[in-house]
């Protein structure tokens, strides 16, 4: 498989985040940070979740979350400073990566990590500057072994995006990802927009930067989406609350605007009307709607019905099918599905927001796609 990512590695405190931000908006890429990313699929913080479940499971996790930016990802990933210890991420990571060792001096790191209280601590039965020192003498020889290239930036520097350059001028041209091409979408919503915020929230991140906010339709003129898509920007808004006219008409109004603004994808995000022939015979191939469960397990089903199904089934996992839309509901090509594990302590409320999170990261990774 083809390189199509940097790969930040380094000690805890060396920029791998600051800098990696700054070298993909340099370079028009994108960028995800692994340590956010975990925190978004878990709900929580790194520190709250390894007090809770221990590092062992943190790990687990991680391994999944390395996997997904082996795949369809192509831009600047900042690692954690465990990740590559585990030798599943290595693997992962090396399989689409470069990877570029931070090493800045130590001395500097140390004074920094010592003011800094937000981190989970790895052992903390001992001082923190044993902690430090300790986990960075077991760890050096790693990213040294690992790298594919080593850069000492100065994390003193208040000029990030001065240091960033530097970092460049040391990747190899041919090993830097191309920037992706823009893309065009449209978001059709009917409730409160809780996808759409989550996809805005990713391109703010670093994600998904090549994509633009074109049209914007809802159905429900008190939506929250609506809201929601004001504030994002759109090109192009639309509300469209039914006036009885046929089904056919009101997709047929639909096509127009879909023609006119040609997007590269239209993505219902709590979308809640079933479209006829006429809108799916001219754009169901580009136009993907997001199931809450494994289709074809419980297909047709709604929401809460489609959760409280998966617990009455005892199902082991659930999670989101994205798929192509056909006049047949749920019954569309999938395109990509994601899988959540069903704990014994889920309920509805629960399983609802797990699996929106893997509609919004599906979504992403499917932006993402050259």
């Amino acid at each position: 498989m083809m390189n199509q990512n940097i790969v930040l590695i380094g000690y805890r405190g060396s920029g791998k985040t600051t800098f990696g931000r700054a070298i993909a908006q340099e370079l028009n890429l994108p960028f995800a940070d692994l340590d956010a990313e975990i925190e978004f699929v878990v709900g929580m913080s790194i520190a709250d979740y390894t007090e809770k479940y221990g590092w062992q499971q943190f790990r687990e996790v991680e391994q999944k979350v390395s996997h997904d930016f082996c795949r369809n990802f192509s831009g600047i990933i900042a690692s954690g400073g465990g990740t590559i210890e585990n030798s599943k991420n290595l693997q992962n990571l090396k399989k689409t990566g470069k990877f570029v060792f931070l090493n800045p001096d130590f001395k500097d790191v140390r004074k920094f990590l010592l003011k800094d209280t937000s981190r989970p601590r790895l052992n903390p039965d001992i001082p923190l500057h044993q902690e430090i020192d300790q986990s960075w003498e077991q760890r050096k020889g790693i990213y040294g072994a690992t790298a594919d290239i080593e850069v000492r930036p100065d994390i003193k520097n208040e000029n990030v995006a001065e240091e960033a350059k530097k970092i460049i001028e040391q990747i190899p041209k041919n090993l830097i990802p191309k920037p992706p091409k823009k893309k065009k979408i449209a978001v059709f919503a009917s409730r409160n927009g809780s996808t759409l915020q989550g996809l805005a929230d990713a391109q703010a991140k670093g994600r998904i930067p090549n994509v633009e906010f074109e049209l914007f339709i809802t159905d429900q003129p008190d939506c929250g989406a609506l809201e929601k898509a004001k504030a994002i920007g759109f090109n192009e808004i639309e509300v469209m609350p039914e006036n009885g006219d046929s089904r056919e008409d009101y997709d047929r109004e639909i096509t127009n605007l879909v023609r006119e603004f040609k997007p590269e994808w239209v993505l219902l995000a709590g979308w809640m009307r079933i479209f006829s022939p006429v809108y799916c015979d001219q754009f169901g191939d580009i136009t993907l709607n997001v199931h809450p469960s494994l289709l074809p397990k419980f297909a047709g089903l709604k929401d809460a019905e489609v959760h409280q199904k998966v617990l009455d089934y005892e199902e082991k996992y659930t999670g989101a099918t994205i798929h192509r839309i056909t006049a047949e509901v749920d019954a569309g090509e999938s395109v990509l599905q994601r899988k959540v594990l069903v704990e014994e302590d889920d309920d509805v409320d629960s399983l609802r927001v797990k699996v929106q999170r893997q509609e919004i990261l599906g979504f992403c990774e499917i932006l993402e796609r050259r």
